[in-house]
């Protein structure tokens, strides 16, 4: 409205101000007093946080375009507390939330913490917190008033200006930059985990490039009385931690059932409090809004030129295009997955064992790295197989003693479980102690103190004969090398498919993780941890030369996940262990286990049968 002459206030929003205030200063003013509300004299004042908020971002940097999956993003923010956003390649995801969150912090600098974390400090500066140190100096020049002191070369904006030249500075009031990996290791947030403040937010960039664990470390964030947490990436596995985060609510089927990916912006409920996930598939980019041939709107979105390349480049089909371009997490994970959490679950692989007596065997193996080749660990684990007391179903005193009886005749339900996981230490550097003698010591160490013969220990030699070597040398040359990337085994595959291993898969290391597969499908499996399981859900297998099953290589998964599968692998070749050792798998069992097993069910139905007909009244003419 027109301000009369010599006045000293103007109205908007229904509200008066002093011509002395900014327009940035009366947008933030509106969004600390909550968008909109009831004034005491009748009608309302504000126009809701998102225009604010909006309203405010455009002032911080004008030169910005809101296209609708940024105004998606903010809606998104603003009303929920946990939001995962999967999202193509070129999507503005970093950039949109990382000016959310320096808004965030503006509006309340000395009481919230925002911490901003990626992988490594080198994609924290190309990424996500370059681009906010960026932002936060074109706010700057815009508005010198605005709060936060840059720390060149620390990933640190403080609000604290003679915080700079202390050594143990205070950060809670400031934004913060996190690399989660130190070379391949994953550290996670480790000391921030225990940060206080009346509001934290946290921006996660490379999501899908974390474990699972790392969303672990969030839930002592979220006591917080205020707490946000946005994760990004680009989607590639249902395990990992930007998996978990986008994961549908239980009512909708989590990710098994098969949440609807068709190619369209869209959002939907995920299994954390509040929370949301946000799709942003390329063939639905705001650049697709206009005809084709015109110039894109957006140049820094995805284009039809750039989906059109990479389409030729990889097929559209391929991992690569659903991940990068599509947005989306790959459907039918579970049939192209060796095992799935599903199927765990189903059979009651991740139960605790449920022992019948103490005639146990134990099993020790190794998956060996010791040269920090790729950033791989080396895993040492644990298995046990024996019998597991049988469960007596339900149908009351009658069953149970018949159920009894016919004990004796049935076979024997044998299980193998998960004892322990463990990385082997392993210190670079040591002229007195090479790694292999350290792997070694480290392995017979364990297996001395749980009573393990070398004989039931096995371990991947494959190209390592200096690692069987010492082994013979240190402990004893009775322990087990296999070689994991030889020829598949005479065996057959199982009862369903009467084929020969070597004919089926196109490497060992397959046929062990299909054998685990067996295990688990025969319901022999206990005490499986999410991490071991995760890692196994994650690896997918294909189609080879001579229509050969091959499970993909460590570089080809660590491309993808950022991980390597080492504790699957170790579990794998513990699995062969305890096969060597005696372990029988049902679905691989002999043909007299299964008439013998078929023949207690007659006898136990032929029993049923007579109890039942002397229970009947005999009638006589």
């Amino acid at each position: 409205m027109a301000k009369p002459k010599n006045a000293t206030r103007f109205e908007k929003y229904g509200l008066w101000w002093p011509l002395s205030i900014s327009p940035l200063q009366l947008e933030m003013d509106m969004i600390r007093q909550g968008g909109r509300w009831i004034k005491k004299t009748g009608g309302y004042a504000g126009e809701g946080l998102f225009h604010h908020w909006l309203q405010a971002i455009l002032l911080l940097w004008p030169d910005m375009k809101p296209h609708r999956w940024f105004q998606l993003m903010l809606k998104s923010y603003l009303e929920n507390m946990y939001i995962g956003v999967m999202g193509c390649a070129g999507a503005g995801k970093s950039d949109s939330f990382g000016r959310i969150m320096l808004l965030d912090w503006y509006l309340y600098p000395s009481r919230t913490t925002v911490l901003i974390s990626s992988t490594t400090i080198k994609a924290l500066e190309l990424r996500v917190f370059g681009m906010i140190k960026t932002c936060h100096r074109e706010a700057k020049k815009r508005f010198p008033w605005l709060p936060g002191n840059l720390i060149e070369g620390k990933q640190m904006i403080l609000l604290d200006e003679r915080s700079q030249a202390a050594e143990g500075r205070d950060f809670r009031n400031g934004i913060v930059g996190i690399p989660c990996k130190r070379g391949e290791s994953f550290i996670g947030l480790g000391e921030y985990v225990g940060i206080h403040n009346k509001r934290v937010t946290m921006l996660a960039d490379e999501l899908s490039l974390m474990p699972r664990g790392f969303l672990d470390s969030v839930s002592n964030l979220s006591k917080c009385p205020y707490f946000k947490m946005a994760g990004l990436g680009n989607p590639n596995e249902t395990t990992n931690a930007h998996g978990f985060l986008c994961e549908p609510a239980a009512h909708l089927g989590g990710w098994e059932g098969g949440i609807d990916q068709m190619p369209k912006t869209k959002t939907w409920e995920t299994r954390f409090p509040n929370g949301i996930c946000i799709q942003l598939p390329g063939s639905d980019s705001p650049n697709t809004d206009v005809p084709p041939g015109d110039a894109p709107p957006y140049p820094f979105l995805i284009t039809r030129e750039q989906m059109e390349n990479d389409g030729k480049i990889w097929g559209t089909n391929d991992w690569h295009y659903t991940m990068m371009v599509e947005g989306k997490m790959p459907r039918g994970q579970g049939s192209r997955r060796v095992i799935t959490r599903q199927m765990c679950e189903k059979f009651g692989a991740m139960m605790d064992p449920n022992w019948l007596n103490t005639g146990r065997t134990k099993i020790a193996a190794l998956d060996a790295a010791y040269r920090g080749v790729g950033g791989d660990r080396c895993v040492f684990i644990v298995l046990e197989f024996g019998d597991e007391t049988p469960a007596i179903p339900e149908g009351g005193e009658i069953v149970a003693n018949i159920l009894n009886q016919a004990a004796p005749m049935r076979d024997t339900h044998q299980i193998l479980a998960l004892i322990d996981v463990l990385i082997v230490p392993i210190v670079a550097g040591q002229e007195s102690d090479l790694p292999e003698d350290q792997i070694v010591k480290f392995v017979m160490e364990q297996c001395l103190r749980r009573n393990i013969e070398p004989q039931n220990f096995f371990f991947d030699s494959g190209m390592r004969t200096s690692l069987v070597s010492a082994f013979g040398r240190l402990w004893s040359p009775n322990v087990n090398s296999i070689d994991c990337g030889g020829a598949p085994s005479d065996r057959k595959v199982s009862f369903d498919i009467d084929v020969l291993c070597k004919d089926y898969y196109s490497k060992r290391i397959t046929e062990f993780w299909y054998s685990v597969r067996l295990i688990i499908e025969s319901g022999q499996f206990r005490g499986m941890t999410k991490d071991v399981m995760n890692e196994g859900c994650a690896r997918e297998f294909k189609r080879v030369a001579g229509n050969k099953i091959e499970v993909e290589t460590k570089e080809e998964m660590k491309a993808k996940t950022g991980y390597s599968p080492d504790l699957f692998d170790a579990l794998a070749i513990g699995c062969e262990g305890a096969r060597d050792r005696g372990f029988v798998i049902k679905r691989l069992g002999s043909d007299r286990r299964k008439r013998d097993d078929n023949g207690w069910k007659r006898d136990l139905q032929k029993r049923a049968d007579n109890l039942w007909r002397a229970s009947n009244l005999n009638y006589s003419a």
